[in-house]
């Protein structure tokens, strides 16, 4: 067979035209022949055919690879005399071609792939965002219009209801000592329901400031353990009166924050009269104030009821009450939770809140320290 070389022997190239330009039984560029007889004993190869071992592994098709990493796909066949079937086999023909070009193409195609997969990916993203913004925009302006008509609504109804108030102030107090008990009783409840919409409206137009946003310049340093010692101190009448103790446990001072005083004292208002709210009698409520790595961090446990699992993400919504009936009876309007939250918020903090049925709340504030 002309192009192959005997093995154990020097294979040179042919030195003339005539012989260059021969027919060959292997074309070199694009694949190799290897000859062995049938112990395995390699006889003859191509010009430059890798050494991929002796004896070939299988008849028909099969992968290998060389030291360098080079894979090869190989097609064996077995060699025998022309004089008959019963012949017995004298050796085998592996037909070998590289891989490496398809391989490269391969490695090549896979990242392309992975490329126009990835900015296929991209693309759907960026539509998905620009599609989730349209289907959202209205739903957004309607939510700011909504916020929008309850300040303007608060603010409208604050003056016509002052004057009101301070007309039936004004009766009650000029009435005559001959005037029945059932008509001071009447204006006595349109008072109280008048100062309680009268609250509920100052509550709508704090939360509506709040969720607007405000100018970095109002803030300042301020000490939150000197603010929370201040509500404490002006809550241990109102604690006493529902009999209910307070009992400050672990304490930091100075504990630094930035922010405003006032709504920072409004969030620990409304964290304590809410714990005080859902404190039964002989109850214990917990105040802590420490800090944890890079956070300040305001913990306030009652041993109320507890708020289940379903309600804990709910109770920070707008008017939402887990019991009506003690909400109305001592004066809540629904808001004190959601302005807290909106306070912590608008400090670059937040609101937690562990709880479980029948073992009381724990309500934490983790504002970032300052310094």
């Amino acid at each position: 067979m002309p192009g192959l070389c005997l093995a154990g022997e020097p294979c040179s190239p042919p030195k003339d035209l005539i012989h260059r330009h021969a027919l060959s039984a292997s074309d070199p560029n694009r694949y190799t022949l290897r000859v062995f007889d049938h112990h395995g004993r390699l006889i003859a190869s191509s010009p430059g055919a890798s050494p991929m071992g002796a004896k070939p592994a299988q008849l028909g098709w099969s992968l290998s690879g060389d030291r360098t990493g080079e894979r090869w796909g190989s097609y064996v066949i077995h060699l025998h005399h022309s004089h008959g079937p019963g012949e017995p086999v004298w050796g085998y023909l592996q037909i070998s071609s590289s891989l490496s070009d398809l391989d490269a193409e391969a490695h090549r195609l896979w990242w392309l792939g992975h490329g126009v997969f990835l900015l296929a990916m991209l693309g759907i993203a960026g539509a998905s965002w620009w599609l989730a913004g349209l289907a959202m925009a209205p739903l957004l302006e309607a939510y700011r219009r909504q916020e929008q008509f309850s300040a303007d609504v608060a603010h409208e109804l604050r003056t016509p209801l002052a004057n009101l108030l301070a007309v039936v102030e004004a009766e009650r107090g000029a009435i005559p000592d001959q005037i029945s008990f059932k008509a001071e009783a009447s204006l006595d409840r349109v008072l109280n329901q008048g100062r309680r919409l009268q609250q509920l409206i100052s509550d709508l137009l704090l939360l509506a400031s709040l969720e607007r946003p405000g100018p970095q310049s109002q803030k300042h340093l301020c000490d939150l353990a000197e603010i929370s010692a201040d509500v404490l101190e002006d809550f241990g009448e109102m604690a006493a009166a529902a009999q209910v103790e307070l009992a400050q446990g672990a304490w930091i001072e100075p504990a630094l924050v930035q922010g405003v005083d006032s709504e920072l004292s409004r969030l620990v208002i409304n964290l304590l009269s809410n714990a005080i709210q859902h404190s039964p009698a002989g109850g214990r409520i917990g105040v802590e104030l420490e800090q944890r790595g890079r956070e300040i961090r305001l913990s306030i446990r009652d041993g109320g009821p507890g708020i289940p699992a379903a309600e804990r993400q709910r109770i920070f919504d707008r008017f939402t009450r887990l019991d009506s009936a003690r909400s109305r009876q001592q004066g809540g309007t629904g808001l004190g939770l959601a302005i807290a939250q909106a306070i912590a918020r608008r400090h670059g903090g937040a609101i937690t809140v562990q709880s479980a049925p029948g073992d009381g709340s724990c309500f934490c504030v983790v504002l970032p320290v300052v310094g």
